[in-house]
């Protein structure tokens, strides 16, 4: 009995020692599957994200599903199938991701969710989760909208929001968020919520349609894009609609939630109001350092959420490099 009890020991003891000396990223092989692969911040979050995982040794193969459920499932799928050692996500459905993050972890494959957050309640589906708080960055933006209407003399107002896709874990949260922020002015109306899925040229086209559709109310006080080349589309369909720019009673207060250069140079020029730090080569960095720390052996924390602040005229300076990309 006590030599039985002394061989397991020691089988367990070179099981760790060999583990140990195994725990490793080089060579390790990443399935990175994203959303849109051509939008600025989603490309830049690959960029950084691909090069820092290189530079560990790490091999990154990566996909792209134009916010296509069913397809990213399927990837899910193929990434199993092809025995990759860690499936790097950012979700473009926190429903519909759901099943495939089930079966990787039976196939026993390590999974790592990047930006999009998860659905709540999935938490022993996946190692970790990197990125902003969301509802805070919505929330964040909400006061700035308030602020700016408040400073431009307006007690309230009518407020659209043109959102990122809103069956990903990202939209809805800043919705939510910005909902939250409304309560401390019941003036504050949001008269419209529209999915525009992070597109330039929708948000464009749907800006111009709710500049038609408010023009007989007095027109709208503030739009809410929620990425910058939305609230840049934005600009452009004031313009186009002769509508100014500005926190003055009759202009219109256009602001963003995630730092692109086009948001930076429209704060600038004062045709934004303001914008968030939702930064693609900070959340791409520390993606891929988790990654390479779960191969070194380390435990990750569940979720490494990344700071936020709002970007206005006061403090531009102090991101428009980090959000010039």
């Amino acid at each position: 009995m006590r030599l039985a009890v002394a061989l397991i020991t020691a089988l367990s003891l070179s099981f760790l020692i060999v583990g140990g000396a195994d725990a490793n990223p080089k060579g390790k092989k990443i399935a990175y599957l994203t959303t849109s692969p051509t939008h600025p911040f989603i490309a830049t979050l690959t960029k950084t994200f691909v090069a820092r995982a290189q530079g560990f040794g790490m091999e990154v193969s990566t996909f792209g599903s134009q916010f296509d459920a069913a397809l990213q499932a399927q990837q899910v799928d193929d990434a199993i199938a092809r025995k990759f050692d860690m499936i790097a996500i950012v979700s473009g459905s926190e429903q519909a991701i759901v099943p495939a993050l089930i079966r990787a972890k039976q196939a026993g494959v390590p999974v790592i969710l990047i930006n999009s957050p998860p659905r709540d309640g999935s938490e022993e589906l996946y190692l970790s989760f990197v990125g902003e708080d969301h509802v805070q960055l919505g929330r964040i933006t909400g006061e700035a909208v308030l602020k700016a209407l408040k400073d431009g003399g307006r007690d309230g107002g009518k407020i659209a929001l043109i959102t990122g896709s809103l069956q990903e874990g990202v939209g809805p949260r800043r919705v939510a968020g910005f909902r939250e922020a409304m309560k401390a002015n019941p003036k504050a109306q949001i008269v419209a919520v529209e999915d525009a899925k992070w597109a330039t040229d929708a948000s464009e086209r749907i800006a111009g349609q709710l500049f038609a559709r408010f023009a007989a109310q007095g027109g709208l006080d503030a739009i809410y894009g929620m990425a910058d080349n939305q609230s840049a589309a934005i600009v452009q369909a004031a313009k186009a609609a002769g509508i100014p720019l500005g926190i003055e009673k009759g202009k219109l207060i256009v602001v963003g939630s995630n730092c692109l250069k086009q948001g930076i140079a429209g704060i600038k020029a004062g045709e934004q109001y303001s914008t968030g730090t939702q930064i693609p080569t900070r959340t791409g960095l520390k993606a891929a350092e988790m990654v390479a720390d779960h191969f070194n052996g380390k435990k990750l924390p569940k979720k490494e959420i990344l700071p936020v602040e709002t970007i206005t005229k006061a403090n531009v300076a102090k991101w428009e490099e980090a959000c010039t990309f």
